[in-house]
């Protein structure tokens, strides 16, 4: 296990997957990271790379030639190899190899970085084309964070708050496939969404194209909060499991599951990146708590 700690915070995260595994505050003394309870969901914040979402039967086409993927990519299981460790700061990578040319025929360099911050950790990735043709992917976070926050709150005592008026609609799935379809989650324009089980009963929200790109989970009854700033994100889904799981994800993607239908080629699916030889791919977000 890998420390970060400042006076502040401390954060642990792990070489398997690149994950963050702990959000620790000193001043409020709350972990604010889920603590993958195998009884509702056995992870913590896992990286999702060289897809986000499902594919249509775990299958893409390169140039014709199947590849299958699970949901979400492989990077959230495979071994990182730290190659700077500081007191703040920490930089994973994971790179091609023959294991992963079975189910992505490409030569990559991804890139993980934690940097330590008073109140909370910044996070950036970075996706090098080491192919001598362009590359398709996506990339994207699911970090998973406690809710109730604080003892004597329940899921329903807190709410989403934008950080600026947003039209609410959320792409619809089909079992784990977008259907087309759009559900307005209020009429009205709003920064804020309260939370309750029910907005999960067909699995994720996922918001397209939101103007402050900012959301903060946070309750009435007492000032603690947590915030994930993901600039530039195209995508994001918020996520819990069945009633009376005691987390919510807030998860920035470049990139979407499949739509109902058949596999497609990668280069053909929505929401996908692509990058030319030799080119790099930033992106980055940043959890604040208090």
């Amino acid at each position: 296990m890998i420390k970060l700690e400042n006076d502040t915070m401390l954060i642990e995260l792990k070489e398997d997957g690149a994950e963050l595994t702990k959000i620790f505050n000193k001043k409020t003394q709350l972990d604010y990271l889920w603590n993958a309870d195998n009884a509702f969901w056995g992870r913590h914040a896992p990286i999702l790379f060289p897809t986000v979402g499902r594919l249509v039967d775990d299958t893409y086409y390169v140039d014709g030639e199947a590849f299958h993927l699970p949901q979400h990519g492989f990077a959230r299981d495979r071994e990182f190899q730290v190659v700077e460790l500081l007191k703040d700061k920490c930089i994973l990578e994971l790179s091609a190899d023959e294991k992963s040319r079975l189910v992505y025929p490409y030569a990559f360099h991804l890139t993980v970085s934690y940097t330590l911050l008073e109140d909370g950790v910044h996070v950036e990735y970075q996706v090098e084309n080491k192919d001598k043709k362009r590359i398709y992917f996506s990339i994207g976070a699911h970090p998973a964070f406690n809710v109730p926050l604080v003892e004597g709150t329940t899921f329903n005592d807190y709410y989403l708050d934008f950080d600026a008026e947003e039209e609410l609609e959320s792409l619809v799935l089909e079992g784990p496939y977008r259907s087309g379809k759009l559900r307005r989650i209020k009429e009205e324009k709003t920064a804020e969404l309260a939370l309750n089980y029910d907005l999960f009963a067909n699995d994720a929200l996922i918001f397209e194209g939101l103007r402050a790109n900012k959301i903060a989970i946070r309750s009435k009854k007492h000032p603690h909060f947590v915030s994930v700033d993901f600039p530039n994100f195209p995508f994001v889904g918020i996520w819990t499991k069945e009633k009376d799981t005691p987390f919510l994800c807030i998860e920035p993607w470049y990139g979407i599951a499949d739509g109902v239908g058949s596999p497609v080629e990668l280069r053909d699916k929505a929401g996908i990146e692509q990058l030319e030889p030799e080119a790099i791919f930033t992106a980055n977000y940043t959890i604040q708590v208090g």
